[in-house]
């Protein structure tokens, strides 16, 4: 098996914060849906992260990149 099926065909980082109170930083890879716009998966991918720690909502996006998953 290639590491392009186990992988999705975009890496993507979040950093989140919440000032004085917490950061996080989140990592990993995704094949967004045909015709998704970066501001789909940002939303998407917050909404997964935030979620997961309810104490991020609301958080300020301190880092995001979205790229092609190859070298």
């Amino acid at each position: 098996m290639s590491a392009q099926a186990v992988q999705g065909t975009h890496l993507y980082i979040l950093t989140l914060e919440k000032p004085g109170l917490m950061s996080v930083t989140r990592n990993g890879t995704l094949t967004p849906e045909e015709g998704s716009t970066e501001q789909d998966v940002l939303s998407q991918v917050y909404g997964s992260v935030t979620g997961q720690d309810p104490r991020l909502a609301g958080a300020c996006i301190n880092f995001w990149l979205l790229k092609p998953n190859r070298l």
